[in-house]
């Protein structure tokens, strides 16, 4: 991710990830070609010092034969998937606290993960 600021900024963009401190709700969907769960995981180890949660869930789960990777931001959600993470927003509360997902995700790498993103003696991954 920080691959694509310049090579002078890296180092900042990776503190300023590694900063935020907060709770994450990450949703992915199954039907997700972009979002996936390896991808999802992986952005969120940026997030050294947050509190992720991880939700994955289907079409089935919101009553929908497919969603996509854009789907959910259409306005047809306002009514159920909008109305669910406003309990997240709002509240902290996870409205899909048995959708957990990641637990299958490997990451057994023992560094930090910015540490193994940003090179500086190469400035690459």
């Amino acid at each position: 991710m920080e691959l694509s600021h310049p090579r002078k900024d890296r180092p900042d963009v990776l503190q300023r990830f590694a900063a935020v401190s907060a709770d994450i709700l990450a949703i992915g969907v199954a039907d997700d070609d972009i979002g996936t769960p390896q991808a999802i995981h992986r952005a969120l180890k940026y997030y050294e010092n947050a509190r992720p949660a991880e939700v994955g869930l289907s079409p089935a789960d919101l009553g929908l034969d497919r969603i996509g990777h854009f789907s959910l931001f259409h306005k047809r959600h306002a009514a159920g998937f909008w109305l669910d993470s406003l309990l997240w927003l709002r509240d902290g509360i996870n409205p899909w606290p048995d959708k957990q997902f990641g637990a299958d995700v490997q990451a057994n790498e023992d560094e930090p993960f910015s540490s193994r993103c940003y090179i500086p003696a190469k400035g690459m991954m």
